[in-house]
């Protein structure tokens, strides 16, 4: 095994593409340039379904309601909207996809 080469006065370069300098510290993890964000997983009208499947409430969770002041991410229709996304992209993650007819399939 090689020795370590040190860093004089602590001044730790890494290679341009990230990594670890020459005595072995990692001191940058490259990150991709421009964060690719996907688009829905499901049809709105699928994802607002499960929304409500979510809630136990009485009355539709998804409902436009005037006399709710709050702001719109707080709303329970925005929270349950974020669960359900949340529990597909679940379910994609474990190799699950759910089609338009709202079944639920094993993906390819």
């Amino acid at each position: 095994m090689s020795p370590r080469a040190f860093c004089p006065g602590g001044d730790h370069r890494p290679p341009a593409t990230g990594g670890s300098c020459a005595c072995g510290m990692v001191t940058r993890v490259p990150s991709p340039r421009t964060p690719v964000r996907p688009g829905p997983l499901v049809r709105p009208e699928v994802r607002d379904a499960l929304a409500r499947c979510l809630y136990d409430g009485p009355g539709d969770p998804l409902a436009p309601d005037a006399t709710d002041h709050r702001p719109a991410e707080l709303r329970m229709s925005a929270i349950l909207r974020r669960r359900a996304d949340r529990m597909l992209a679940a379910l994609a993650a474990a190799g699950l996809v759910v089609t338009d007819d709202g079944e639920l399939r094993r993906a390819a």
